[in-house]
């Protein structure tokens, strides 16, 4: 399980005609063609930036919807009443929706960048 939250392997840089090893679900390698038109090693340099935004979007999620939680919770009867699942909803969905939402827009802002930068080397 470490091995899966080491972050994406930047792999070797690819040469003319040579496999890239690059890491699959899982952290497992497989092989991909340099001539498959993606710069892999800005790709997941767009991965790991996603991934880092996703986890600082999870804590805010987390570090706002915990208390909220609980203060809710000692503060109203009716609110007590509610079984576990329906606070521990309350305070996951904050949590998961801003980790895919901040991962989300990292991703897009990163695809414009590279999106960007193939156009100028072009030109």
């Amino acid at each position: 399980l470490a091995r899966d939250f080491a972050g994406p392997s930047l792999g070797a840089l690819s040469l003319p005609g040579r496999a890239v090893p690059a890491r699959g679900r899982g952290g497992y390698t497989m092989a991909v063609s340099p001539r498959d038109g993606i710069d892999h090693e800005r790709k997941n340099l767009c991965v790991d930036e996603a991934s880092v935004a996703g986890v600082k979007g999870a804590a805010f999620g987390i570090a706002v919807s915990a208390p909220l939680v609980a203060a809710a919770h000692v503060l109203s009867p009716m609110f007590r009443s509610f079984s576990v699942s329906t606070k521990t909803g309350l305070i996951v969905t904050p949590f998961f929706g801003f980790f895919f939402l901040n991962s989300e827009l990292a991703m897009n802002a990163c695809a414009q960048k590279r999106k960007a930068y193939a156009e100028a080397v072009r030109a």
